[in-house]
């Protein structure tokens, strides 16, 4: 038997349980006030030393006001039943302090806080070291050491309290018309920037250093606001500190007091008052950037400080779909100070209640109200489960540049780390579902109709219903083209179509002047003439009659090409189509040599679409399979037939080709799959891209789970 339980359970109390039968003692260190919420009045109770925000109604915080450590139970209902006017017995106080006791409400002398926790037992002692232990294992906040910035704030509002008088808001309200002046008629240089300065695909590690320098800067200044507001309205700044979320460097400020001594309106303002500090920092920087000549470093640095606080800082702080200064102006502009909290427990309990049939009760939520709920719900939901996903997929794409095949292992691990309280939650509501419909679950397992059931789910695995599919990216082509050629060296004088000219079989384009060949031409006919007479002159005479008949015929075929040749300067269309050089106006003028392209033809009737398809899914289909087409910007869906695949791989098409920084990757190697489409409306145009979806053999659900499983394992580990 173990001797410490026995001498427990066998010798008497220790006088610590004399410590704890005390009567109960309000904080010393409390901020409170009383404020209108949804229409209710409510006291507002901040603890500093427990850091803790309570909220009761007037009559509780009457009774909670009573208990000063002295007073017992006896004292405390007999006083508050006085000043009531209601009966109120002696039980009633020792549960409402009982509440309170649970709560961890009371105050606590040092040697109370060490007897509560020698009364813990070893295993809650080892819990709750764990969870200390685990504070800086949660990726989603790590928070580091704070200070106490009370007394700089208090020596900061003194000096600087003129931010919160009127014609400071009025120069504010005009140097922001200024800002949004300058960076309308900048916009787009403005905002093409404003995302390159937050893409980190191309930066080196001193872009690096300015931006979490900046960054840093502004995060600061930001929470620096945040505490002056509070500050201004009378309460104390007790904590500032540094921490990350989710590893992105972050500051925090202790405003809780400002909370609760203010009211609706000053709430608003001191969490609007970080946000409104960085527009003023854009609003100093973007006049200055305008002004100062570029290339210098004042110039360089304003416009860094107009990029991290302009655009990006609006969207970011500004959406009430995350816990951030524009989800606590919400909450005070419609006085639900537990909006994210409240919805979400409304749908989610709605859920398993009349979705999963499950034995819990949905909060009441006022019928106006319920709508709204289920939206910001279900948006607010939506957006940090992406913003999660994001950084998850973050991480991957870094790890996908050096290793594409195994990169799904550090972006699942990191999935992982940000998901799994998520998971958790998950794997106790399924086992919640699962212990509410066992018996019913049982019950029917036996069942006729679950067989049936279970067969038909059995035979639809195996009926092969299921195409195998592979996308791939195109581009397309005309399937006739035709280019016209310079025949003879020339200058360009005169062009009679343009780019979409629709032209015929044997149209004029082009007229070509060459002095020189009209020149061979002329001189060719006279030495014809002229060798024609020496051969009559030789028949009559009967001398030399054979060399002049065999000038008289090199002659006359010199003489035909050159006019051959005249014929070429007038440039005729070899086939019906539709001109697709662009700019042949500039043409006009230049001088062009024999062979020079100049036009191109196509025949725009019949398309063919250029897929390039990765060596690995080039088994997924064969030739004659059917494909469907979607062109980018479309909705409208094409469909096609395969026809030829090329014997060879190759490299992609410049304009589908996505090019990479890292010059260690080996580029992939496709083959290209032609595609014939009908464009007897005109609609599709050469040069269009998008992306195509072929397909194969058919397959059954099962087959199809058991080929990717295949490929995966035969991919990763071979």
């Amino acid at each position: 038997m173990n001797l410490t339980r026995v001498l427990n359970n066998a010798l008497p109390e220790i006088p610590a349980r004399v410590l704890t039968d005390r009567p109960p003692r309000i904080p010393p260190d409390i901020v409170f006030k009383e404020h209108i919420e949804d229409g209710q009045p409510i006291v507002r109770v901040f603890v500093r030393s427990q850091e803790l925000l309570y909220r009761f109604s007037p009559p509780t915080w009457a009774l909670i006001q009573l208990f000063d450590g002295a007073r017992s139970y006896e004292e405390v209902a007999q006083l508050y039943s006085q000043n009531s006017g209601m009966e109120f017995s002696v039980e009633s106080v020792r549960e409402h302090a009982s509440t309170l006791e649970a709560m961890g409400f009371w105050y606590k002398t040092a040697q109370e806080k060490n007897v509560l926790l020698m009364q813990m037992s070893a295993d809650e002692r080892r819990k709750a070291l764990k969870a200390k232990a685990n504070k800086y294992g949660d990726l989603s906040e790590i928070a580091f050491p704070a200070v106490n910035p009370d007394k700089f704030v208090t020596w900061l509002h003194d000096r600087t309290s003129f931010i919160y008088t009127w014609w400071f808001t009025l120069l504010t309200l005009i140097a922001f018309c200024i800002t949004a002046t300058i960076s309308i008629t900048y916009w787009p240089q403005i905002s093409r920037d404003t995302l390159e300065f937050f893409n980190f695909k191309d930066k080196t590690w001193a872009d690096f250093g300015v931006f979490y320098l900046l960054a840093l800067f502004t995060l600061c200044w930001h929470e620096m606001a945040h505490a002056h507001a509070c500050k201004h309205y009378g309460g104390r700044v007790p904590a500032m500190g540094f921490l990350l979320v989710y590893l992105t460097p972050a500051f925090y400020t202790d405003t809780t007091e400002g909370y609760v001594k203010g009211s609706r309106h000053q709430r608003f303002i001191i969490a609007m008052a970080g946000a409104h500090s960085e527009l003023l920092i854009c609003a100093v920087a973007t006049p200055i950037w305008w002004l100062t000549a570029p290339g210098t470093g004042l110039h360089n640095a304003t416009y860094l400080l107009l990029l991290m606080t302009g655009i990006a800082g609006v969207l970011l702080n500004w959406n009430p779909l995350m816990k951030l200064d524009g989800y606590f102006m919400l909450t005070e502009a419609l006085g639900i100070s537990d909006l994210k909290e409240d919805s979400t427990a409304y749908v989610s309990a709605w859920v398993k209640r009349h979705v999963w049939r499950l034995p819990v009760e949905v909060p009441y939520v006022p019928k106006r109200r319920r709508v709204g709920f289920v939206i910001y719900a279900l948006a607010s939901g939506l957006y940090s489960y992406t913003v999660l996903y994001v950084v998850a997929r973050f991480v991957g794409n870094i790890f996908r540049n050096f290793n594409p095949e195994w990169s799904f292992v550090p972006e699942l691990g990191t999935a992982y780390l940000i998901f799994r309280s998520r998971l958790r939650s998950f794997w106790n509501f399924a086992k919640f579902v699962y212990l509410d419909k066992k018996d019913r679950i049982l019950a029917r397992i036996g069942h006729w109709k679950t067989k049936v059931i279970v067969g038909a789910a059995v035979i639809f695995m195996a009926l092969p219903l299921w195409h195998e599919t592979t996308s791939a990216k195109f581009v397309l082509e005309p399937l006739k083209l035709e280019l016209v050629r310079a025949r003879v060296a020339g200058r360009i004088a005169d062009v009679f179509v343009g780019e979409g000219t629709k032209v015929t079989k044997g149209a004029p384009l082009l007229q070509v002047e060459s002095n020189a060949l009209r020149a061979q031409v002329a001189a060719s006919e006279a030495d014809f003439t002229l060798a024609k007479m020496k051969a009559n002159a030789a028949t009559l005479h009967y001398e030399g009659l054979g060399q002049s008949i065999a000038d008289v015929k090199r002659l006359r075929t010199e003489s035909q090409e050159l006019e051959r040749q005249e014929r070429s300067l007038d440039i005729i269309s070899p086939a019906e189509g539709v001109v697709l050089t662009p700019r042949l106006g500039d043409l006009v003028g230049s001088f062009v040599a024999e062979g020079t392209n100049l036009i191109e033809i196509a025949d725009l009737s019949s398309m063919r679409a250029r897929v390039y398809v990765s060596e690995h899914d080039m088994a997924r289909f064969q030739a004659g399979g059917v494909g469907k087409l979607q062109f980018d910007g479309r909705m409208k869906i094409w469909l096609a037939r395969v026809g030829n695949i090329a014997p060879f791989s190759s490299g992609m098409a410049s304009q589908l080709e996505e090019k990479s920084k890292y010059t260690g990757l080996d580029p992939l190697n496709f083959y290209v799959v032609s595609l014939q489409l009908d464009n007897s409306d005109g609609s599709l145009k050469p040069g269009m891209v998008g992306t195509a979806k072929l397909y194969g053999k058919r397959r059954s659900v099962a087959g199809l789970l058991y080929q990717e499983l295949r490929e995966f394992f035969g991919r990763k580990v071979w």
